[in-house]
């Protein structure tokens, strides 16, 4: 297969994985950490549970098992998915335009799935063309304040620090928090 079509593959494997951490109760717990971030910046998607990232990474190394993506190319898919997530997660408050909105996800369409109100929509990775396709697209939001409503109404903790967020997330897994 090319490279453009595991790229699509792995980004529709993305878009349903995204969902599945908002939707399921359990992964939700250990996700939302990564979406308790107050201030995106370049360096926001690296904000996750321990616990998430290893389910998500396992997912995407059985997927490229599973179709015969080479060593190489999953390497570069990696690489390629990073870069655009970092800079999906920077704090640009740009608008780049609707054509490249629906080409690309973008700092401003990202942000809107970030937002603390944001409700369900924007869960693509690298092409918003899943959101399109299954109504969860939103292009009309604005770029309002992030985080999580339970923080902002009830002080809910996430954690400061590593262990502190790692720890707190293994307790809301378990409904200990």
């Amino acid at each position: 297969m090319s490279f453009v079509i595991y790229l699509v593959a792995f980004d529709f494997l993305a878009y349903w994985i995204h969902r599945g951490q908002h939707r399921l109760r359990g992964w939700w717990q250990l996700h939302a950490l990564h979406h308790s971030q107050r201030q995106l910046t370049l360096w926001s998607d690296n904000r996750n549970h321990v616990l998430d990232d290893v389910l998500v990474d396992c997912l995407f190394v059985l997927a490229a098992q599973l179709i015969g993506v080479a060593p190489a190319q999953f390497m570069v898919l990696v690489a390629l998915s990073q870069l655009s997530e970092s800079l999906q997660h920077a704090n640009v408050r740009l608008h780049w335009g609707a054509l490249i909105e629906r080409l690309w996800v973008t700092p401003r369409f990202h942000r809107a799935h970030h937002g603390a109100e944001s409700g369900e929509h924007n869960y693509g990775v690298l092409l918003p063309w899943w959101d399109m396709m299954f109504g969860t697209a939103r292009f009309d939001l604005g770029t309002g304040p992030t985080g999580l409503m339970d923080q902002i109404t009830h002080q809910r903790d996430y954690g400061r620090g590593l262990w502190a967020q790692q720890r707190l997330g293994f307790k809301r897994l378990f409904e200990k928090a």
